[in-house]
């Protein structure tokens, strides 16, 4: 194989790019402990340097290629073994054994060769007097460096899943082992396979179990049993396919392919063990053979891999839940590059601008929907979010944009941003507001209009009634002189004359009403800050001295709230005077005046004992000369809508509290 590939192979390992794995050292000091050397060493040789990686007996560094023992055999794929490295040609004058970089004398190396045929460097064990290896010595150190070569190879597979798997958590370190079983146990090897985290498990020649680590009796709960026969290892250790219910075939068991096929490389199964949960693990694994080619096993590592498989079904679930979200939503959703060209475009947004999807991805936004007068102000924003990632339409806005037919519409939008494979994106809901901005401009107008009307019908009431009141005023002179005059009158001009009485009072109360509601309106209002109680104790005394009949007035500790003192004044007395006057006959009548605070709001309650008003007329009240109780009481209908119009300027309300169970409460809730 050419050089070039070796290289290319060696570089796609990384091996040098992260620390080194606690396993490779492990392995280094177990091949120095089996070689019974002091000195160990795992080389990677590239094109100029040896670099040791890790070693045992020294420390590492860097050497240069030609100053490298092992990379003059290491080609070649086949162990070395020299007794006296300076009595071998080939080593005699190389500077490790010449003195200037050091005096190996016993010198042996296993060339780390991977799936390909590629020689990645080597497992070499050294020592400065001559030496030898026995065949389960050799046996042990090809076992090693093809465990090195596994765990080259889980650390190659785990840097590939990184780069495929961005949105799911780094997996755990994928290994593949290959480990040489001598028919004895040895507990160094052991304690090596016990201190890693994937399980391992491996078979002899004719598939029988004879090894499982701490991590493999783990998955199981149990040893490996070289008495279990190949056909039954499915049932007995609760292999099931990938599915997770499917018994798992003999012939699809990883360990026995990798014996059969040679290799084995990201096969899934699932292990179920009764009473204990699901484990779904990733399993490689690869045939131990002797240097002669005799099959010696296999081993396998198995990485538990459940919680990713979860996490990229949960992942999947996400992406089904929100692509189907976003392909019935009612508005339009659009996701554009940095560039501004279409990446997405949802059915609402077929509709809204008459464009089908396949028509839409892939063209730029200013060519599909942006009005050609903002095409420059488009692009600069693209760009400068592109540039600085701002996103600056972080509330909803309304923008005009065309469809099909180049009709323009007017759409509310609201935008935001995301990365997407390390590159900025932008996505949009638009709705198109058209009509709706079209029913508000011209409810706007319709209210606008309105106010202006029923501000010149106020000041046409305040004038009216303040015209009226001068002729009404000479009326009601004239009848007192009249009523002065004559001592002696017939019972019809007595009638007429009581008439007429009764009539310009009405007239009055009427005018004084209509102009109260017309200043309700028009009056500056002008807040300060005003006691509640002190108003409420002075309209209680003066109603208490003007009565012809008992009544009571009590009220609590009352608050100061920030009001136009007479507007207040007016409410309040209003209220009262409706609290005395709607009483049964024969009843006194009893108001109380109550108050509580919720938060920055006032609630004044105008409790009384009178007849109460019925529940479906209690928000018609408020209307303009509406009398609840017309033929038995007198009164103009004007008070509570003058309340009413009050109150709501000072930012509050006023209703009949529905809970009462008799006679009738008036709240009003006021900004304090």
């Amino acid at each position: 194989m050419s050089e070039a590939a070796r290289l290319a192979a060696l570089h796609e390992y990384g091996l040098r790019d992260a620390p080194v794995d606690e396993e490779l050292t492990s392995i280094v000091r177990a091949a120095a402990m089996v070689a019974g050397v002091p000195t160990a060493t795992l080389n990677l040789i590239d094109d100029k340097l040896q670099c040791q990686l890790t070693t045992v007996g020294f420390t590492p560094h860097d050497a240069p290629r030609e100053d490298s023992m092992c990379a003059v055999v290491f080609r070649d794929g086949r162990s070395t073994v020299v007794p006296d490295a300076s009595r071998d040609p080939r080593f005699a004058n190389n500077p490790w054994v010449t003195g200037r970089l050091g005096h190996i004398r016993f010198y042996a190396s296993v060339p780390l060769v991977n799936a390909d045929g590629h020689a990645l460097g080597t497992l070499c064990v050294f020592d400065t007097t001559s030496g030898a290896l026995n065949d389960i010595q050799m046996q042990a150190l090809e076992g090693l460096a093809g465990v090195v070569v596994s765990l080259f190879e889980r650390h190659r597979d785990v840097r590939r899943q990184a780069v495929l798997a961005t949105e799911a958590q780094e997996q755990q370190q994928r290994a593949e082992a290959y480990l040489q079983l001598a028919q004895e146990r040895q507990e160094l090897i052991d304690a090596v396979h016990d201190s890693m985290q994937v399980a391992i498990v491996a078979c002899d020649a004719q598939g029988r179990l004879s090894l499982f680590n701490r991590a493999a009796r783990d998955l199981h709960g149990f040893d490996a049993d070289p008495r279990v026969d190949p056909a039954d290892l499915a049932r007995r250790y609760d292999l099931y396919a990938a599915d997770g219910t499917t018994p798992l075939a003999t012939e699809d068991i990883p360990l026995l392919r990798a014996l059969h096929d040679g290799k084995v490389d990201g096969a899934q199964i699932v292990i179920a063990p009764t009473g204990r949960p699901p484990v779904r693990v990733l399993c490689s694994g690869r045939v131990m053979s002797h240097p002669g080619g005799c099959r010696l096993g296999a081993v396998v590592t198995m990485t538990d891999i459940t919680a990713d498989q979860q996490q990229r079904q949960e992942i999947a679930d996400r992406e089904r839940l929100l692509s189907a979200v976003v392909e019935t939503a009612p508005d339009a959703f659009v996701i554009a590059d940095s560039q501004g060209r279409v990446t997405a475009w949802n059915p609402a947004a077929e509709a809204m601008f008459d464009i089908p999807s396949a028509e839409a991805v892939g063209r730029f936004l200013e060519d599909l929907i942006i009005p050609a007068r903002l095409g420059v102000a488009h692009a600069r924003g693209l760009s400068r979010r592109a540039t600085t990632g701002e996103v600056r339409l972080t509330d909803v806005v309304q923008v005009p944009a065309v469809r099909r037919d180049g009709s323009e519409l007017l759409a509310e939008l609201s935008l935001g941003s995301f990365t997407w494979r390390g590159a900025p994106h932008f996505h949009a809901f638009l709705r198109d507001v058209t009509d709706r901005e079209a029913a508000r401009l011209s409810l706007a107008k319709a209210n606008a209009d309105l106010a202006a009307a029923n501000s010149e019908l106020d000041r046409f009431t305040a004038m009216i009634a303040h015209d009226l009141k001068g002729p009404l005023t000479a009326i009601a002179g004239y009848t007192e002189i009249l009523e002065d005059l004559s001592q002696q009158r017939t019972p019809r001009e007595e009638r007429a004359l009581a008439a007429i009485i009764r009539a310009t009072t009405r007239m009055t109360a009427m005018l004084n009403d209509l102009l109260a509601y017309a200043h309700a309106a028009n009056e500056p209002l002008d807040r300060e800050e005003t006691s509640i109680d002190a108003i409420v104790t002075e309209l209680a005394t003066d109603m208490h001295a003007a009565a012809a009949q008992p009544l009571r007035i009590t009220h609590d500790a009352l608050p100061v709230v920030h009001a136009q003192p007479t507007m207040l004044r007016q409410v309040l007395a209003n209220l009262l005077n409706n609290a005395v006057k709607y009483v049964a006959p024969a009843t006194e009548p009893h108001v109380h005046v109550a108050a509580e605070t919720e938060n920055d709001t006032v609630i004044i309650s105008v409790i009384d004992n009178g007849i109460g008003i019925p529940a479906e007329a209690r928000d018609r009240v408020f209307a303009m000369f509406h009398r609840e109780h017309a033929q038995d009481y007198q009164g103009s209908g004007i008070g509570l809508a003058t309340c009413r119009r009050i109150v709501e300027r000072h930012g509050g309300r006023i209703w009949i509290d529905d809970s009462t169970p008799a006679g009738t409460t008036v709240k009003l809730s006021l900004p304090r």
